[in-house]
């Protein structure tokens, strides 16, 4: 039975080729990873590290920086040595040209920096539970199933669980936007349907902006009837990606962020039309195979050198 995430059933409807690509076909990623993930997942990491030694101690910003760095490095060399295995053009897929590494290294640290001048000492809650995975029903039955991870799962002295989510993106939802924001609300749908907690008087959902200076942060909650409704929602959603046999491309300024762009020529057609760029479409086609078998066996081969710049992606250290 398939068990869907949040971000594979967006992959969907953001793009169904994209999504075909990666969860019909797994197909492995022809490029390497992008930066915005590398800082995320850091980040995350980082978050991690803080939370769980607050029982023995509360990191200082020093200490909690340099394992971010010591992170850095030790992902870096595991990009770099990837590289190699997969013959891709650089380490890192970085997008725009105009941002190097080192840019985003110094974001990172300064997401860390403003968090924890904003919690320390990080006493607001007590954490229940580290990229907590939940898997639930969306059905009685059982037959539509969903899994997720949640960042932070922490409970107050009120008894209140709250979901906490780490945005290390450039876009801020506004309140009416997390009101409609659905991710979380789903991870609320699995922790109500776990035994451990059924005394909890509520639950929260709680966003962290960290790019922001001033870690700017949005809280909002769920009534029964809400969850109802997504289920419902989800449920639908599911049965429509099941029922796909053609996973039409969906075309967007998204595509220059998509791992798959090497594999798809309306993409790579609308970036070079976002571009002012316009090739002969018989150029696309006569580089781009049009037989999806053939895509698979050329995966190692397949290399983005109009999206990336080798001498941007050197090592910070």
């Amino acid at each position: 039975m398939d068990i869907f995430s949040y971000s594979r059933i967006s992959t969907y409807f953001n793009c169904p080729k994209q999504y075909k690509f990666r969860y019909v076909d797994k197909i492995p990623s022809p490029v390497p990873e992008g930066i915005e993930l590398f800082l995320g997942s850091r980040f995350h990491e980082a978050m991690e590290y803080l939370y769980q030694e607050i029982p023995r101690e509360v990191l200082s910003l020093e200490k909690l920086k340099k394992y971010f760095q010591m992170l850095w490095e030790e992902k870096w060399n595991e990009c770099v040595k990837k590289q190699k295995e997969k013959n891709f053009q650089s380490p890192i897929r970085i997008v725009r040209k105009n941002e190097t590494m080192q840019d985003f290294f110094q974001k990172g640290q300064l997401f860390l920096e403003n968090y924890y001048k904003k919690y320390y000492p990080f006493n607001q809650d007590y954490t229940e539970g580290l990229e907590l995975k939940v898997l639930f029903d969306l059905d009685p039955e059982g037959q539509y199933k969903m899994q997720g991870y949640i960042d932070r799962l922490a409970r107050d002295n009120q008894g209140i669980l709250w979901i906490h989510d780490y945005k290390t993106n450039s876009r801020k939802l506004s309140k009416d936007d997390v009101n409609f924001d659905d991710q979380l609300a789903l991870y609320q749908v699995g922790v109500n349907q776990s035994a451990k907690y059924q005394s909890f008087s509520g639950v929260k959902l709680m966003w962290h902006f960290v790019a922001f200076s001033n870690n700017e942060s949005l809280v909002s909650e769920c009534t029964q009837e809400k969850l109802v409704q997504l289920k419902r929602k989800y449920i639908s959603k599911i049965q429509k990606i099941k029922a796909d046999q053609v996973y039409p491309t969906q075309v967007s300024r998204l595509c220059e962020w998509c791992e798959y762009l090497t594999l798809c020529p309306e993409g790579q057609k609308k970036i070079h039309e976002y571009s002012n760029i316009s090739p002969p479409l018989s150029e696309m086609e006569k580089n781009a195979p049009s037989d999806h078998s053939l895509l698979k066996k050329s995966l190692d081969f397949q290399k983005d050198v109009s999206s990336y710049n080798t001498s941007e992606q050197l090592p910070l250290f």
